[in-house]
């Protein structure tokens, strides 16, 4: 799982950024009527497919045939849709002039693929959608809201401003959001979010392991705690409930620089130091097993039976 970092995020949000800028602060171009498109090819049933698209909005379902489809509209600045379906990987790319400004309808892509996919999706302002993708998914954007509604095998969301709402999103979960609330429900799962702000909350019938930080922004954790696995929650402002079975098996230890920590499992914080606000407390549950560390800056620590 990794730690997080709030000054390095990954090169290829970077890059998005860069484009954005580039794309829609600069230079000129000849509006050209908003066009129609309607495309489609066969492709593998559990392929790869990538999809771009600067501004507007891409809705993807899954569905029973070795096919891709695609219809809605190209922004009229948009210069082509670069389609192309293969055995291995697909392509479907809103192409724009190397030099364009004032994009504000953007384009709007509905897209049918192979339910069996795996899916890459890269844009700067356009809300995704994605249903029905049953293999890998990954989206990268700068300003966008998220939406997944598997099954899936896994998921990595990477947003910089947008909310990010993911159900049944796999048993591997990676979630970076700056600004923007979270909400994931799910099922089994390694899960790792970090956000900068905004609320998290997360509900799983079980977390494998989990690591989740936070600078502002109340966080909200519901499911069982495998014993074996590790769980790190960090929040720096905003209060935090945790909430898990009566019979859960774990070590929790927990520290607040200012900020109460209450449980329904019969222990209580205590007092640090008589100068400071601060709380702390460690205490077992169900024999043990799930290491659980909890942090927090500023706010309350609940830690609820469900």
């Amino acid at each position: 799982m990794k730690k997080m970092n709030h000054t390095k995020w990954s090169c290829r949000t970077a890059m998005i950024l860069i484009v954005a800028v580039l794309a829609i602060g600069f230079g000129n171009n000849t509006a050209l009527a908003e066009q129609e498109i309607s495309e489609s090819g066969s492709a593998s049933a559990k392929g790869m497919v990538y999809v771009e698209n600067l501004a507007g909005s891409v809705k993807i379902k899954g569905w029973d045939k070795n096919e891709i489809e695609v219809t809605g509209t190209l922004d009229e600045k948009a210069k082509k849709l670069n389609f192309e379906t293969g055995k291995k990987k697909s392509i479907i790319e809103v192409v724009y002039p190397r030099r364009v400004k004032n994009i504000e309808e953007g384009s709007h892509l509905v897209i049918m693929i192979p339910r069996g996919s795996s899916l890459e999706v890269e844009c700067v302002s356009a809300d995704v959608e994605i249903s029905g993708v049953e293999g890998h998914i990954e989206v990268e954007a700068v300003s966008s809201n998220v939406e997944i509604d598997g099954p899936c095998l896994s998921t990595d969301v990477d947003v910089i401003s947008g909310s990010v709402t993911l159900t049944d999103p796999g048993e591997e979960v990676e979630v970076d959001c700056i600004s923007g609330q979270v909400q994931i429900t799910g099922h089994q799962a390694d899960v790792r979010v970090e956000s900068i702000s905004g609320e998290v909350s997360l509900d799983f019938d079980l977390f494998r392991n989990l690591s989740v930080e936070s600078i502002s922004g109340t966080m909200r954790i519901s499911g069982d705690l495998d014993s074996s696995g590790s769980f790190a929650l960090d929040l720096h402002s905003g209060n935090l409930i945790l909430m898990v079975p009566s019979k859960v098996s774990a070590d929790f230890e927990a520290h607040t620089f200012s900020g109460d920590i209450e449980t329904d499992f019969g222990y209580e914080g205590e007092k640090t130091s008589k100068y400071l606000p601060g709380q702390e407390l460690e205490f077992s549950t169900g024999g043990g097993g799930a290491d659980v560390e909890i942090n927090t800056f500023s706010g309350d620590i609940n830690i609820r039976k469900k």
